[in-house]
């Protein structure tokens, strides 16, 4: 399994134009699903999405903003720990993507393991096998908020 994270001020998906689901600050997720992924390797990729330090150390909510303490330093607060909400929706890199009939029970596996290892209210997705039309407003000026995480030991 693949995902990349993005630190986002807010995130959307639309199907033919209508809107699918959204979110405020928080974690957009690409995840990409391979023809041999294992459970195991899901619950590595929970456990890593909700642990990565994206925020500045003293980051807090206040409403619906993200608001860092004055002196804080980067990268030291988890989604978890801040309490914003996580978006995920599937880019596969089709010449290792698991088929569909396979890859939507996993994805859905996979969601239902985030959602009951932080806050099921706060993980959206987008539409599975959908065009998606995925927006997003970046919630930091430089590229090191975006994190990609393999779980596999090495590609061939």
């Amino acid at each position: 399994m693949r995902v990349v994270l993005q630190r986002v001020k807010q995130a959307s998906v639309h199907v033919d134009g209508q809107l699918v689901s959204s979110i405020g600050p928080g974690i957009l997720a690409l995840v990409g699903i391979t023809h041999d992924d294992t459970p195991e390797q899901m619950d590595t990729l929970v456990k890593r999405i909700l642990t990565t330090k994206l925020w500045p150390e003293g980051a807090i909510c206040q409403g619906t903003a993200v608001a860092a303490a004055p002196e804080a330093r980067p990268w030291r607060t988890s989604v978890t720990e801040l309490g914003g909400e996580v978006l995920c929706g599937t880019k596969p890199d089709f010449h290792m993507a698991m088929g569909g009939e396979q890859a939507q029970p996993f994805y859905q596996a996979f969601l239902d393991k985030l959602r009951s290892a932080y806050a099921a209210e706060k993980i959206q997705d987008g539409q599975f096998g959908a065009m998606m039309d995925v927006s997003l407003v970046n919630d930091v000026g430089f590229m090191r908020s975006s994190s990609a995480i393999d779980t596999a030991e090495k590609r061939s």
